[in-house]
């Protein structure tokens, strides 16, 4: 399962964002990732992330 992965805007740590199902189309992951746009890093620092914020490293 491919994992879209954030980098923490305040402190530089790349955590996983978002896991998508095999064979997702780039509608499918542009719709997921405007979803839910808070996430925390394990540094309790919460940002806001939009699609360009996400790095497919699958």
């Amino acid at each position: 399962m491919p994992m879209l992965m954030l980098q923490c805007k305040t402190c530089g740590e790349v955590f996983p964002g978002l896991y998508v199902p095999e064979g997702s189309t780039d509608d499918f992951k542009a719709t997921a990732t405007n979803s839910d746009t808070t996430h925390i890093s394990s540094r309790k620092h919460s940002n806001e992330y939009v699609t360009i914020d996400y790095m497919d490293w699958s």
